[in-house]
């Protein structure tokens, strides 16, 4: 079993590519994912099965002149379970500007490792590593 099995994934990003990578990464994991890439769509989804979703990722700078923020804000009010997970490459001034709200943030480029692994910690199924092994003394 997937450590995502049976989650329910709304990914927000306005770029092609990422969009494409994030969608492939979690459904590989054995997450249900929705994708969007505007706000209207996120708001769509949100308003019509808001109340079934885990996990919401979003990028914060999203074209259409909202956030990432306002799309989490939005899904918190239907859902205050949801977890968020905020993605940037504009570390600096994202963080800055507006701060993490009460989700995780990670600054883009990321690897499927640590993408994953933050998912499942949101999601309340963080990962284990098995300890290395010593050398004889």
């Amino acid at each position: 079993m997937s450590v995502l099995s049976g989650a329910r994934i709304l990914i927000v990003e306005d770029e092609l590519l990422i969009g494409l990578m994030l969608q492939e990464a979690f459904e590989d994991n054995g997450a249900d994912v929705l994708w969007s890439q505007t706000d209207q769509g996120a708001y769509d989804v949100l308003d019509a099965d808001g109340s079934r979703i885990d996990l919401l990722i979003t990028d914060i700078n999203l074209r259409e002149g909202t956030t990432g923020f306002d799309v989490a804000r939005h899904a918190r009010a239907l859902n205050d379970r949801i977890g968020v997970l905020y993605l940037s490459g504009e570390v600096a001034s994202a963080a800055m500007r507006f701060g993490v709200e009460g989700g995780q943030f990670l600054s883009k480029p990321i690897t499927q490792g640590k993408l994953i692994a933050a998912a499942a910690t949101l999601l309340g199924r963080p990962l284990t590593v098995a300890p290395q092994p010593t050398e004889p003394r």
